[in-house]
């Protein structure tokens, strides 16, 4: 094989790789991660009661064999690559996990399920291991989301996140520096997301995620097997950075790696929707708090946000209207709170994606694109509810619910995941999952989480 070329981006992940362990996490960082952890398996729980989940297991389960895993709030194990796929889109399917808002990058969404699945199949990872390979993972996820210069063309939480789980996973798998480069060659040839999905709000867009994680760890099988794969993956002629990120450029952040722990900066979610509408949402909550004022009383609500927002989230409503495109339209997810003053599981029932009433109240509201030049810019937003009676309500929205800078509540993490062990398939003690992810570091067998996720 030729020797390896110089490559500034992969040398400095490998570097990570090797340098990173729990000793040199701060405590700080610890916290946030168990925090990101417990919030992901909520997601993971309340995503087993998407229809969409219950055709993927039995699908990917006919095709993948081998041991069997715990598939999160379903009381039940599957073959490991069946229960992983599962299990990422469950994370993701119901758009509820966290997000790094820069790097436009829900890194956990593909990172937890594949070290899970690791833990899972190995019963030998510790907590603090985990911890560790979580903020590896993380790290390299949202350094490459945070080189874009450009709007996001494909998938990034699919791509960037597979990535991520790749540098993950070679913590966890212990393999040497030539291993690695193995392990992301592999998982590069397999790379796959795009936007297109997202436009079309398809099944799909969840799906990806699932890819994600069985490509990994398909990749890391064949590192262990002895199989080899191309070596300059991000500053190739035909890398990275010349086929997904164009003009992308990765150095000015190459020098935080172990520094700035890109973790501690994830955003909560608050609502089960696209992060384009929680910046409405919000506005909405807070002004009819102040304002008591109910759907009926609204003529109108004019939205003024980012062009990334618009793109994301501005598409009208429609009838019929399914749950993929519901929870990606700003108008319906609008009008639905005014209507119910809740976006949770409940609003993508039928009887309320196609209510006439909360769709004549979304074509009342437009959504208007600001001159924010950030391509990948999710805030501020401003909100204006006109009412029937010549009232104007204006609420500014400069950071968004769950953002590090305006985080969610404990009352309402409490909450998030209480509601997501209810609305599992099976139940799952929620404050029995928590007590057990604040001492995640003093986890022998970091494996015990997914039994419990499992309600097992």
């Amino acid at each position: 094989m030729t020797p390896p070329a110089q490559s500034p981006v992969r040398d400095a992940i490998l570097d990570h790789i090797v340098r990173t362990d729990f000793a040199v996490l701060p405590p700080a960082v610890v916290t946030a991660t168990k925090a990101v952890v417990l919030d992901t398996l909520a997601c993971g729980i309340v995503g087993s009661s998407d229809p969409v989940a219950a055709k993927l297991l039995p699908t990917a389960e006919a095709r993948h064999g081998g041991p069997s895993i715990p598939i999160w709030g379903r009381a039940g194990t599957a073959p490991a690559f069946a229960a992983a796929m599962t299990n990422a889109y469950q994370v993701h399917g119901l758009e509820y996990a966290a997000v790094h808002e820069r790097a436009t990058v829900h890194s956990m969404s593909a990172i937890f399920p594949t070290v899970m699945a690791y833990a899972d199949m190995n019963g030998a990872v510790s907590g603090a291991d985990l911890i560790a390979a979580i903020n590896i993972g993380n790290d390299v996820a949202c350094l490459l989301g945070l080189a874009a210069t450009q709007g996001a063309r494909f998938f990034r939480p699919g791509v960037c996140g597979a990535l991520g789980a790749t540098a993950a996973i070679a913590k966890l798998a212990r393999l040497d520096r030539t291993q690695t480069m193995n392990l992301f060659g592999l998982a590069y040839s397999q790379l796959s997301g795009t936007m297109q999905a997202h436009t079309e709000a398809s099944m799909a867009l969840g799906l990806q995620i699932a890819f994600s994680t069985r490509n990994v760890l398909t990749a890391l099988d064949l590192v262990q097997a002895g199989l080899t794969g191309p070596h300059d993956v991000f500053d190739g002629k035909f890398g990275y950075f010349a086929l997904f990120e164009r003009d992308g450029d990765a150095r000015p952040f190459l020098h935080e790696l172990g520094t700035a722990w890109r973790t501690a900066e994830l955003s909560f979610k608050p609502f089960p929707s696209g992060r384009a509408s929680h910046g409405v949402l919000d506005a909405l909550t807070r002004l009819r708090a102040q304002y008591a004022f109910t759907a009926e009383d609204v003529a109108e609500v004019i939205l003024d946000v980012p062009p990334f927002v618009h793109r994301l989230g501005g598409r009208p409503a429609v009838q019929p209207m399914d749950p993929a495109y519901a929870r990606l339209c700003v108008p319906f997810l609008a009008a639905a709170y005014l209507r119910d003053g809740f976006v949770d599981v409940r609003t993508y029932r039928p009887e309320n994606l196609n209510d006439p009433a909360v769709h004549d109240l979304a074509s009342r509201v437009r959504v208007t694109i600001d001159k924010n030049p950030d391509v990948n810019a999710l805030s501020p937003v401003h909100v204006r509810v006109v009412l029937k009676s010549g009232g104007n309500l204006d609420m500014p929205v400069p950071v968004l619910l769950g953002h590090p800078d305006y985080p969610m509540t404990d009352a309402q993490n409490r909450a998030k995941l209480e509601n997501a062990c209810a609305t599992a398939l099976v139940p799952v003690d929620a404050a029995a999952l928590a007590r057990d992810v604040a001492v995640l570091e003093t986890l022998p067998d970091a494996a015990a989480l997914s039994r419990r996720a499992a309600g097992l």
